[in-house]
């Protein structure tokens, strides 16, 4: 099946097309919502602004597709492998990335707003500005991610690996960041009032001029050095247990 016969089909009223063959195909601005790709192959398509709410693609395989703008609200990709896929400025609200393959991918200025993306590789990706608020990132690899002034406020990231990670001005405001790794992290700038950092890893993480009001601590792994570094630390719960003003 080619792409015409695809959107053929689709318009005829066809929503199944597992395991689908398609890569490179040119999909962009295409209708193909609610429509079931699971373990297609999507490899390099151009779906620039498609319209794939509410699709399938559990264990597809879209390394290298272009969804710049694409409206991906409510898919699911579980298991799916999209290494080093253009997600800019694509709205993700609400889909399913758990277990998904996301190294390297691009998502500057994505909605990933309520997403799941527990245990998902997102390591070396790039999330500048993206929107991962009420988002949970349960256990997920965020090793050497970028996620410069991103908002990940009330965000779940409990366990999750953000060492080298870059969250320079990232808003984490009441985030769950309780046992996550942040070695090694660059947090300058970064507020994190109201957040839970219990057990965190913060080993080597620079802090400089970040916020941490009302941020919990107990037991995180962070020197009194780093903690000078930042600019607020009002009502903040220390490692020991003990408080600022206290």
């Amino acid at each position: 099946m080619d792409q015409d016969e695809l959107i053929h089909q689709y318009r005829t009223g066809r929503r199944d097309f597992r395991r689908l063959e398609l890569a490179g195909a040119s999909l962009n601005g295409a209708n193909l919502s609610q429509a079931n790709f699971c373990q297609a192959n999507l490899s390099r398509a151009k779906l620039f602004e498609a319209n794939l709410a509410g699709c399938d693609f559990q264990e597809a395989r879209l390394d290298k597709a272009d969804l710049t703008g694409a409206d991906l609200s409510q898919t699911n990709f579980g298991w799916a492998r999209l290494v080093q896929a253009i997600f800019y400025r694509a709205n993700l609200q609400q889909a399913n990335l758990a277990e998904a393959k996301l190294s390297h991918a691009i998502f500057f200025a994505a909605n990933l707003s309520e997403a799941n993306l527990n245990w998902a590789d997102l390591s070396w990706a790039k999330l500048y500005e993206a929107n991962l608020s009420w988002a949970t990132l349960r256990n997920a690899n965020l090793s050497r991610v970028r996620l410069i002034a991103a908002d990940l406020s009330e965000s779940t990231l409990t366990e999750a690996d953000l060492s080298s990670a870059d969250l320079s001005n990232a808003d984490l405001r009441e985030a769950k960041l309780n046992f996550a790794i942040l070695e090694k992290a660059i947090l300058r700038r970064a507020n994190f009032k109201g957040a839970d950092l219990r057990q965190a890893n913060l080993d080597q993480a620079d802090l400089t001029e970040a916020s941490l009001s009302w941020a919990n601590l107990t037991g995180a792994t962070v020197s009194r050095f780093q903690l000078d570094q930042a600019t607020d630390l009002e009502g903040v719960i220390f490692p020991d247990g003990s408080t600022a003003d206290g």
